[in-house]
């Protein structure tokens, strides 16, 4: 749900960029900062018009596998997921447009968009990007010589809001830490005294920029077995239900 600055991403752009653009742009953007290694797609939905929608009747999103789960980045609300069942990545790739409509039924119609912009066409910032910085970071972890163990996503919510942000938590030997994306170049470490329940690592790690606590917290557990159900992201019962980071 923040801007994330593209220089994180070493996109090397040869104009001046423009700060913002298009659902097009931020697409691919996000897909050029996640990189050939996480499977990505940049799609064009069509939407029905409905009065107060936030998706215009044509947009552009990123479809990302990541944690045998099927996800929507656009930028105009950040995340979701668009699996309802971990480890059938082949079947609900195959599946786009009924996964959509199950998500959002005014969305009818998503095909792949292969034609990408110029890099000086690229935004200088991607919005609503916690959850794609989340998993750069994942993979940058991954990459350094130990990789680190007990790696979650926590996806973290203000009371009485489906608008959230979401963080990773990791653990280096005994020690646990967490990335923030409005805190890239900050390690944040949690004390040993911290109860291992998502809120209250959530309600920690945030202390410092959230005035008001988060009412609740969600995890996605990145070593959980294939095929195991996905609680949390993927239970809420209606599309309005469904949360966003």
């Amino acid at each position: 749900m923040k801007v994330f600055p593209s220089s994180l991403v070493g996109v090397m752009l040869l104009v001046v960029a423009p700060l913002f653009a298009g659902s097009r742009e931020s697409a691919f953007l996000a897909q050029r900062f996640l990189g050939p290694d996480v499977w990505s797609r940049v799609v064009r939905i069509e939407s029905l018009p409905v009065e107060g929608s936030r998706y215009p009747a044509e947009f552009h999103g990123l479809v990302i596998a990541f944690a045998d789960i099927l996800w929507l980045y656009t930028e105009y609300d950040g995340t979701q997921n668009l699996s309802f069942r971990r480890g059938q990545l082949a079947a609900d790739q195959a599946n786009l447009d009924v996964l959509l409509r199950a998500v959002h039924p005014t969305m009818i119609r998503c095909t792949e968009e292969t034609a990408a912009p110029a890099p000086y066409e690229l935004p200088a910032a991607l919005p609503n990007a916690c959850f794609v910085a989340c998993l750069k970071h994942w993979a940058t972890l991954q990459q350094a010589g130990r990789a680190p163990k007990q790696v979650r996503l926590i996806a973290c919510f203000p009371p009485d809001s489906d608008v959230g942000h979401m963080i990773l938590e990791y653990r280096r030997g005994l020690r646990r830490f967490v990335f923030d994306p409005d805190r890239p170049d900050q390690r944040i470490a949690i004390p040993f005294w911290i109860s291992d329940s998502p809120l209250a690592i959530a309600s920690r790690a945030l202390q410092e920029r959230w005035p008001t606590p988060p009412g609740r917290a969600t995890p996605v557990d990145l070593e959980l077995p294939v095929g195991a159900v996905s609680r949390n992201f993927i239970a809420a019962t209606t599309p309005a239900d469904r949360p966003r980071f």
